[in-house]
Formats: C-alpha cells, structure tokens, sequence
C-alpha cells in the first residue's frame, strides 16, 4: 500500500515551570479552568462562547504529567499558545496563586498519513471513550464484545479527532486497542470509566494528540511506542504513574 499524505499539522508544546517549590497535586482541568477564565475572549482557551459549549475538537488542550504542567495546541491552537507572553503570568490553581517563572516552547510540523505497517501508541493518560449511558450498555457485554467495542470506539476516536482539525482520511484506517487495565476517572462531577494501554493504527499521528472524551482536561493522549519508552515505563515503576487528569 502507498502512503496516502492527508494533511501536515503545526503543533507546539509549551510547558510551564512555577515560581513556587511546591506547586499542588496535578491537576490539569484546574490550569484549564484558570487559563479559560484568564483568556474568556478567546474560545479554543474554554470551548464556550456566549455562554453556549462548541462542540469541536480542543485545539488546545491541558496536561500535567509528572514532568509537570504543559499545554498542547494544534493548528491555529499552536499559533495562540505561541502568541501567549507567559512569564510573570498569575494563575489560580484550586486555591493558591501560582505564578509562571518560564515557559518552553517545543514546535514542530507533523505530517499524519497512513502507514504500510501498524504503529503502536501508548495512552499515557486514561481512554475515556464512553459516556455515562455507554458505560452501563458496555458493562453488559460480554468480554469478546467488549474487545470489539473497544476497536469500534478506537476507530471512531480517531476519525473524529482528525476531523476536528482538517484532516480526511483517504484510505482504509484500521485500529485496535489493547487494554491493559480500566479504572473510574472522575471528570466534571461523574466517574467515567478510563482505559489504559496500547492503540494500534495504520496511521503516522503526533506524540501528544488524543481521543476520547475530555481530552482538553488531559484524558485520552497517546505517544509512539518504542523500545526506550517500554523500557523507561518498567524503570519508571515505583516512581508512580504520570497524573495526568
């Protein structure tokens, strides 16, 4: 099969470091939250606008690994977050003040198209792929249709998320999700059910893009697995795992 190239997708990483020594438990939907309130005229900070949510794929979205706090933005999210002037910034975090001593900046253009061979991803944070009513439906599956569901819901993550941000597929996706193990992660007052383990796709996708629900709170994002990064998750066991929602 050839490569079928869709679309090349700017993409920036800021990370940010505190002036404080102790900046709080991870907590990203709290810098979400503070960055929204702070950039109100701006929607990709917040997804609303005039008091009503936009339904579309957060261009930018908020994480904080055990790295620390970091934003991602894509396309014309890229460009914002790069625009930002972001040292010397104040932000409420739950109840303190934080206040931003630097940020780095790591930009980069990625070029998403289909591969000949599956490329393995790993969820560094939680899948959150159904919703309240899902959840009961999927829980009365059996365990082969609960496999299947999972692949379904993987390939629909996908399609959706390329989507948000201009990119059509032209060719066939394939995709299949291997679950390692699920847990109740909490998001806007509700527990929903996450998912942690390997995606297996035929496309080539950017460290850090995600699918799934909540992604703008850190849920649902993926990195390309390789032998240094299997081998850092077994030396990392014992440090605890990245919070990342």
């Amino acid at each position: 099969m050839g490569h079928d190239v869709m679309k090349t997708v700017d993409i920036v990483q800021v990370r940010l470091t505190w002036a404080e020594d102790k900046p709080g438990a991870p907590a990203p939907h709290l810098l979400r939250g503070a960055l929204g309130e702070r950039f109100r005229d701006n929607p990709l900070f917040h997804q609303h606008e005039e008091s009503r949510v936009i339904y579309r794929y957060p261009l930018i979205q908020y994480r904080w690994d055990w790295r620390g706090a970091a934003l991602l933005g894509l396309g014309v999210g890229a460009q914002t977050l790069v625009d930002v002037s972001w040292p010397g910034m104040e932000l409420r975090i739950g109840e303190q003040i934080l206040r931003v001593r630097d940020a780095t900046c790591d930009f980069h253009r990625h070029c998403i198209e289909l591969t000949d061979n599956l490329v393995r991803y790993r969820f560094v944070a939680p899948w959150l792929p159904l919703n309240q009513d899902l959840i009961r439906r999927y829980g009365e599956l059996t365990p082969g249709d609960q496999v299947r569901e999972r692949d379904r819901l993987a390939v629909a993550g996908l399609l959706l998320g390329l989507r948000g941000f201009g990119v059509e597929i032209n060719g066939r996706l394939f995709a299949a999700f291997e679950m390692s193990s699920s847990r109740p992660c909490p998001y806007k007052g509700v527990q929903l059910l996450g998912f942690r383990g390997r995606l297996l796709t035929n496309l080539d996708l950017p460290d850090g893009f995600a699918l799934g629900r909540a992604v703008s709170h850190g849920y649902g994002w993926i990195e390309r697995e390789t032998r240094d990064s299997h081998d850092e998750r077994h030396r990392s066991k014992g440090r605890g795992t990245p919070a990342s929602a």
